[in-house]
């Protein structure tokens, strides 16, 4: 789960029906229909991005399969619409509802997995999809970036986290920043990794109140 860091991530994989799956302490190991979806990296039998995307959409929490995908659609390496209709195949099958909404919030404008969280508490809460990498121009000067928000309201949520925010130099900065897109007409929230990850719906009844919406949730979803 996001928040938890262990020393060692257990190693996953996944054999054809039929096998018995391995048991060994530091390894998840699945039986599933593998339909063909094993390649080699080097000598060692892998499976497909395609195949790895709808499996950790299917199986793994919600924040960090949305994470996986949104950095795979990065890189080009994920096609949503041929994710989508693999999923077709599988129609009840366990996993598959979650898999499917995922694919459809999937972003490439997430620069973090922090981002993809928060885009992900921000949906789960009912609000309008949020845009990424909103730019407001500045005359001679690089236009501001900010995470993700809804332009039309001049309303943006960031993700400031720790390696890029954490220093006092990095907040001071972060306040002229902000000071500055105010002049702008602009409303910016900043969240931290406690927020986007604690069980308070402080973010969603906050930002629910700026787009004057109650969020659609009672408790936290993950």
């Amino acid at each position: 789960m996001p928040g938890e860091e262990p020393d060692l991530l257990p190693v996953e994989c996944v054999v054809e029906t039929g096998r018995a799956p391995l048991r060994r302490p530091g390894v998840r190991c699945y039986e599933a229909v593998l339909r063909g979806d094993v390649e080699l990296d080097g000598a060692v039998p892998v499976t497909s991005v395609l195949r790895t995307c709808l499996d950790t959409a299917r199986y793994e929490v919600p924040p960090l399969a949305l994470a996986m995908l949104d950095r795979a659609l990065r890189m080009g390496l994920l096609d949503p619409g041929a994710a989508l209709s693999r999923l077709e195949e599988v129609p009840g099958e366990r996993g598959v509802a979650r898999a499917r909404r995922l694919l459809t919030l999937v972003d490439a404008g997430a620069e973090s997995p922090g981002e993809s969280w928060l885009r992900l508490r921000l949906a789960d809460a009912g609000f309008p999809r949020v845009r990424t990498q909103i730019e407001v121009p500045r005359a001679g000067r690089a236009p501001w970036r900010l995470d993700a928000g809804w332009p039309d309201r001049r309303i943006a949520v960031e993700y400031d986290g720790e390696e890029f925010h954490g220093s006092a130099r990095q907040r001071e900065h972060d306040e002229r920043r902000r000071a500055d897109l105010r002049r702008r007409g602009w409303t910016v929230v900043g969240v931290g990794r406690g927020e986007v990850l604690g069980r308070s719906l402080a973010l969603e009844q906050g930002v629910g109140e700026l787009l004057g919406l109650e969020p659609a949730i009672r408790r936290r979803l993950w």
